[in-house]
């Protein structure tokens, strides 16, 4: 009896033993399963192991993995890797909760080029907090218009490159009321719209971001970021966010027409079907809808095309008088961290060097439809006949404009005190300015309607914003001092 009491206490030592140790040749990597799809990461982890003789990555896609992260971050888990966006990961970092990466990021990748140098410059302030190293920035992002190339070259409207000819064009395809369906007789039936949206999503941001740029010029949002003084958020100094949206205001609520019906009301989803279906001529959105919805294009109604946002009245020009394009990164928050926790760290490291290489990145764009990693891509030779077209204007976008972000590691906007995206909370206004003019009386009436003082005056939003700001910084700086 007591030999078998004695095995029992091994066996159950042995069981316990298997359960809180980890093999030191397997790699978990856990994704935000999102547009990009996952044949990206499946690909990347079967080239891993094959570089790696009996290294086993086992990937985990997951929709929620957002949400799931902190409490597996704080607890434990068997993951080794996270690539997702949404991870407030600062906090989460000086609690010890993430893992340093600044000696995997004096590591050489390839050739003599060191992690942080391979890193997109512009994105690499994006991955420190308190003097280190907590992530790998994970893409480089193209957000603006999308529009249906198909229907613009079937009907010879050309994508515009200057907002006066977006409004024109607008205009054009109101006008010319072409039918979504020929074949549809009936005397209200559908036709096609410039746009097509959701307020369920903030991705007129991209377009409307694009404009305050190339009005303030790229450089203004060094120090903006900072959120050092209320001074910012001074619409005389700050005046190109309160004039791109005053752009799109003049372009989209004051023309309500112009948008298919309820499209502030609608799901994301349900606007890009419109849109595949044909219901608009463009949509606001970014690099991932083709991915996102390759199974519902049907090629004989959508090509697909991201247009460079056309230029605004005002924009920066360059030494010969030529207006700069700019963009927005979509995805700059977007991170790729490895847990405290991790059973195998050092072997997560290992990936993301990896991952940095020439042939890697050109792995996740081919595998992505055009995504950009957050790398320098001078030596990466991508494979065009792995790219769809949409793809090409993406990365056209991304490698003849200067990039910018609004990341921010100021404890005033970390902790929430005031938002960089739209001041003070970072409340959107798209759908309370399409609202204010979506009403029978402008509709029937636009010139008596405004005559009568009903204008909404966007100047004066931004206004009152630096007067709360201004009121309550010093408050605010107390309150994080203390």
């Amino acid at each position: 009896m007591k030999k078998i009491f004695l095995s029992l206490i091994a066996l159950s030592a042995l069981i316990l033993a298997s359960c809180t140790t980890s093999d030191p040749n397997s790699l978990k990597i856990s994704v935000y399963l999102g547009g990009y799809g996952q044949v990206w990461i499946n690909t990347l982890a079967r080239q891993f192991e094959a570089e790696n003789p009996g290294v086993t990555v086992t990937i985990e896609a997951n929709p929620d993995l957002a949400s799931d992260i902190p409490n597996r971050l704080q607890n434990g888990s068997n993951d080794d890797i996270f690539f997702s966006h949404g991870i407030n990961w600062e906090f989460l970092a000086v609690q010890g909760h993430i893992e340093p990466l600044d000696d995997v990021m004096e590591q050489e990748v390839e050739d003599g080029v060191l992690l942080k140098d391979k890193v997109d410059q512009s994105l690499l302030q994006t991955a420190k907090f308190g003097g280190k190293y907590y992530k790998l920035p994970w893409t480089n992002g193209v957000g603006g218009i999308v529009y249906n190339a198909k229907m613009f070259r079937e009907n010879g409207w050309e994508v515009p490159e200057t907002y006066d000819e977006l409004v024109a064009l607008s205009e054009t395809i109101y006008n010319a009321k072409i039918k979504v369906d020929p074949t549809d007789l009936k005397p209200n039936a559908a036709t096609i719209k410039p746009f097509v949206w959701s307020q369920e999503t903030y991705y007129w941001d991209y377009l409307v971001f694009d404009w305050w740029a190339q009005i303030n010029g790229t450089e203004f949002f060094n120090d903006y970021k900072k959120a050092e003084s209320s001074e910012i958020f001074n619409p005389e100094t700050n005046q190109g966010h309160y004039k791109a949206l005053e752009a799109w205001t003049n372009l989209v609520a004051k023309n309500p027409l112009y948008s298919v019906e309820d499209s502030v009301g609608k799901q994301y989803m349900a606007a890009q079907m419109d849109f595949l279906n044909g219901y608009a001529a463009m949509i606001p959105n970014a690099q991932w809808l083709e991915s996102e919805m390759i199974s519902n294009i049907n090629p004989d109604i959508m090509e697909m095309r991201m247009m460079p946002a056309p230029f605004v009245a005002g924009a920066k020009t360059d030494n010969e008088g030529n207006p700069i394009r700019v963009n927005y990164t979509v995805g700059a928050g977007d991170s790729i961290i490895i847990p405290k926790k991790a059973p195998n760290k050092e072997l997560a490291k290992k990936f993301l060097l990896f991952l940095a290489k020439d042939e890697s990145i050109a792995t996740f764009t081919e595998k992505t439809n055009g995504v950009l990693l957050a790398m320098n891509y001078d030596t990466v030779e991508l494979d065009s006949s792995n790219l769809s077209e949409f793809s090409k204007s993406i990365i056209e976008i991304n490698q003849n404009s200067q990039k910018f972000n609004l990341y921010s590691n100021s404890l005033m906007i970390l902790e929430g005190k005031v938002g960089l995206e739209w001041p003070p909370q970072n409340l959107q206004y798209y759908a309370t300015l399409f609202n204010h003019y979506n009403n029978r009386d402008y509709l029937t009436n636009p010139e008596g309607w405004l005559a009568a003082g009903n204008e909404y005056n966007v100047r004066n939003i931004f206004v009152e914003s630096y007067d709360h700001i201004k009121a309550n910084w010093s408050k605010w700086q107390s309150e994080i001092a203390g």
